[in-house]
């Protein structure tokens, strides 16, 4: 019943022939059957073919339309829940693991090949355990990642980079047991800090240079918490020369060379992981669609937050993407820019409307 009036909607919204309508309907609905529907920012009783009829009435044009469809159908990208959670399931043994082993090897003199005397030895046991994962936002799914890495124990895992005194004394009391009882070598402090994110489309809000030179974005903050309050006082939880590693489940190609060169000044022995790279072509080049993108953006969105116009997405990333729990800002804007709260706007509806972080309405 629902398909049906779906396309009864977009009948009148679209010149097409029946063939056409025939192989765009079974394209829409199998996209809608397994990815769209379950966008986790539609509303109760919310779903993609509602959102589309009410988004494609906002063309002027059926060329527009007809423009804008095509690129659903064939452009759009789309990371689901299940495809999400796959990448977090690689952290451990595809990219955290493999590093233990090769600092093991190079404690023990002995090849990065070698891996069963690796594992086995006390000094892999020992580091696994004392390695630390923070969490840099919400989207970092460390309750994922932690059922999804049954070597590690709960206790090595934090929601965020900033760890109050109490849970900082649990752990600290957790790891000196494990320490005894597992007949690990050295003291309770961790050696390693590994800090987890979700999703960077341009990299700024991870680090960036602010305009007096000093250091701003989420690593920043989490290097003054780890430096000044993980490494310091008379019982430190984190060792001096902890080394520090970046996980990161998506990363667009821009945001991996500008946190790449970033790194470089900001903290050169850092180093940056990432499970899946989109590539650098993944950007909607098309004249056409980025004049309709330019036509859609409403400019009651440049406020406080968004100083300027961002009808490509913020730092014009132009990304055709869409995560299955948000929209990122760096993706073009018809996908997420949505007015229709706003007062004095031309109350535009988004495809997937973006649930944002900053709000004129919200303090």
């Amino acid at each position: 019943m629902r398909d049906e009036l779906a396309g009864r909607v977009l009948d009148r919204l679209l010149t097409w022939t029946s063939e056409e309508q025939a192989r765009w309907m079974a394209d829409l609905r199998r996209l809608a059957t397994y990815k769209f529907d379950t966008y986790e920012g539609f509303v109760a009783g919310e779903r993609f073919f509602e959102s589309l009829a009410r988004w494609l009435r906002q063309f002027e044009t059926d060329a527009d339309r007809r423009r804008m469809i095509e690129f659903v159908r064939q452009e759009l990208v789309f990371i689901s829940s299940q495809e999400m959670n796959h990448a977090i399931a690689c952290v451990y043994p595809d990219y955290i693991k493999p590093e233990l082993i090769s600092s093991v090897a190079d404690m023990l003199g002995t090849s990065r090949f070698h891996v069963k005397e690796i594992v086995s030895s006390t000094a892999f046991r020992t580091l696994r355990r004392k390695t630390l994962y923070l969490g840099l936002s919400d989207g970092a799914r460390l309750d994922r990642l932690r059922r999804s890495s049954p070597e590690l124990s709960h206790e090595q895992f934090w929601l965020s980079p900033e760890i109050g005194s109490h849970a900082i004394n649990t752990m600290r009391a957790k790891l000196a047991k494990a320490v005894e009882e597992q007949d690990l070598s050295g003291s309770a402090q961790f050696e390693q800090v590994v800090f987890v994110d979700d999703f960077y489309g341009s990299g700024t809000s991870l680090v960036h240079r602010k305009e007096d030179g000093s250091w701003g974005g989420k690593l920043a903050r989490a290097r003054h918490h780890l430096e000044n309050d993980l490494k310091t006082g008379d019982r430190p939880i984190v060792t001096a020369d902890a080394n520090v590693i970046v996980v990161i489940y998506v990363l667009s190609s821009q945001a991996r060379t500008h946190v790449a060169s970033m790194l470089a000044s900001f903290e050169s022995a850092w180093r940056l992981k990432y499970v899946q790279l989109l590539p650098s072509d993944l950007v909607c080049t098309d004249l056409e669609l980025r004049r309709i993108c330019d036509d859609f953006f409403d400019d009651v969105l440049v406020d406080e937050h968004k100083q300027v116009r961002v009808p490509l997405g913020y730092k014009d990333a132009a990304l055709p993407l869409v995560l299955h729990h948000n929209t990122p800002n760096n993706a073009i804007g018809p996908l997420w820019a949505d007015s229709s709260d706003r007062e004095g706007s031309l109350e535009r509806h988004a495809l997937f409307r973006r649930y944002e972080r900053h709000h004129v309405d919200r303090p």
